[in-house]
């Protein structure tokens, strides 16, 4: 094999184990971000099913708590206060449960004075802008009013809700007016608490059918309510329990209610990521919608994926074995490829020299007889001759004497630098030995052909000569012999090239002679 065969194998080599390292490390990264992935699809499952979880929840407890109102003495607060902390107790998102119950507008004082009495002695009927300072927004006409009457848990800092009229919240009014169009739930808009912190209420009307009171006392809960589920926005969040994945990502809970667009329950904003990550990792995103009867509720999720959650113990050690790896065997294959490459070098030198002439770098003798054979063969499938020459260069041992061997073998090389330039590829000039040459003229039509082709030979040799003995002209005799006709083997074909070889030198050198005309 060549050398550049050897170099196009190691490079294809090369390539295709960079290739393939390539490729595992790809699968590998691959697998990581998979991996990664799944923990997010994961951790948003879980996030989601526990959200729906609370908001269904929601949904019970206040049914529960209807189912309740419609049985309950019209006065039996106590029986209220325990209903209420048996069905909350389970549930640490639950902020509140209230009842408002509807009062006719001519009822008001009467309503308010026996609150008093029998009650509360401070109880008052009031607007909600009258209780936090903020502008009292103007109310048109009206036939009843929805105060606040019952509060569990009694929160120190919610007492002043008691007596709140409903209809004068500016975030409940919309949601009671649907409540009591509706036999379902109602949500209202995310808001502001009185006593801090966000939230939303469910509202559900409640109708008894039972008379309110049979009694002098005021009923307190009445036969019309709106029974009001409050929920802290913030105590939907997932707890401590909460996969540790969470608190890489972002996400928002989002509750579709009507007459509001803007209901952010809750959300959280994840780490800037690095222009590294978002140029080569994936970004994961996942919206889920819970699609709760009277809390619709859209969860928006997305992880920025870094380098650092890849980049664990395992994971370096992998690529750390796939980096000796790219770097150790294209290494130990060009070290395999250099020792082979200095063998092919050496056998192909070996082979060189056990072919070639050291000094003119022309065929030798060996590598001639085989050129010769080939030529018979051509020779017994095609019918056609071949000529041999034999080149003697004129008094070429005066030269070496005169000027030195180094002279004498730059005129070798010369001379056979001149005559590789004209003759043909397929012909073969060797050196014989000394100052002789031998030429194989392969398809030779006739000895015409060979004695003009040796012309040729002769002319160009002849030429003056530059060297480091100065300019010189030497001159060859050559000799031609024609295969068959002067000979069927290489020896007798020599000897007849030789024969009229020193048939030119009898002629005064710097000659041509064929065997025919030095066998005449």
């Amino acid at each position: 094999m060549t050398t550049a065969r050897f170099r196009q194998s190691l490079l294809a080599l090369t390539i295709a184990w960079l290739g393939i390292v390539a490729f595992a490390a790809h699968l590998l990264i691959s697998a990581e971000i998979g991996r990664h992935e799944r923990t997010f699809e994961d951790t948003t499952r879980q996030l989601s099913n526990g959200l729906k979880h609370k908001l269904d929840t929601n949904e019970a407890v206040l049914a529960g708590f209807v189912a309740f109102l419609r049985a309950v003495e019209g006065n039996d607060v106590e029986s209220a206060t325990r209903y209420a902390a048996s069905a909350t107790a389970p549930y640490p998102h639950i902020y509140m449960l209230e009842v408002a119950r509807r009062v006719p507008v001519d009822e008001e004082r009467p309503f308010e004075a026996a609150l008093r009495r029998e009650w509360l002695a401070d109880f008052a009927l009031k607007s909600f802008p009258g209780i936090t300072g903020s502008p009292t927004a103007p109310i048109g006409a009206k036939k009843e009013t929805w105060p606040i009457l019952f509060l569990y848990p009694a929160l120190p800092e919610a007492q002043a809700i008691y007596g709140v009229r409903l209809e004068t919240v500016d975030h409940l009014a919309y949601s009671l007016a649907l409540a009591q169009r509706n036999a379902k739930p109602v949500v209202s808009p995310v808001f502001e608490l009185y006593e801090g912190g966000r939230a939303y209420i469910l509202l559900q009307e409640v109708e008894r059918t039972t008379p309110a009171t049979g009694h002098a006392t005021p009923s307190l809960f009445g036969n019309t309510m709106t029974a009001l589920l409050v929920i802290r926005s913030d105590a939907l969040l997932p707890g401590p329990a909460a996969p540790a994945a969470l608190k890489t990502m972002a996400y928002a809970a989002q509750m579709r209610s009507a007459g509001r667009s803007d209901n952010l329950l809750f959300s959280q904003e994840a780490e800037p990521a690095s222009r590294l990550d978002t140029w080569f990792l994936p970004r994961f995103q996942h919206e889920v919608v819970i699609d709760n009867v009277s809390q619709p509720t859209v969860l928006f999720f997305e992880q920025q994926l870094a380098w650092h959650d890849l980049l664990t113990a395992e994971f370096l050690i992998i690529i750390g074995l796939l980096a000796c790896a790219f770097v150790t065997v294209p290494a130990l294959s060009l070290r395999h490829f250099r020792a082979v490459e200095r063998g092919a070098r050496e056998l192909e030198r070996s082979a060189y020299l056990a072919t070639h002439d050291l000094l003119t770098g022309l065929p030798n003798r060996f590598l001639f007889i085989d050129r010769f054979e080939q030529a018979v063969q051509q020779h017994i499938r095609n019918g056609n001759s071949f000529a041999l020459l034999l080149l003697d260069l004129d008094h070429f041992k005066e030269i070496n004497d005169q000027y030195g061997h180094e002279v004498g073998d730059a005129v070798l090389i010369e001379s056979a630098r001149r005559m590789t330039g004209e003759i043909r590829a397929c012909d073969t000039v060797a050196r014989h030995g000394g100052d002789e040459f031998v030429v194989l003229l392969a398809n030779t039509l006739d000895s015409t052909d060979a004695l003009a082709v040796a012309e040729k030979l002769r002319h160009t040799i002849a030429q003056p000569l530059e060297s480091a003995g100065g300019l010189f002209r030497i001159t060859p005799s050559i000799g031609v012999a024609m295969y068959p006709a002067d000979g069927r083997t290489l020896d007798d074909l020599r000897r007849a090239a030789d024969e009229a070889m020193y048939h030119a030198k009898k002629k005064g050198r710097n000659a041509v002679s064929g065997f025919r005309q030095a066998a005449g």
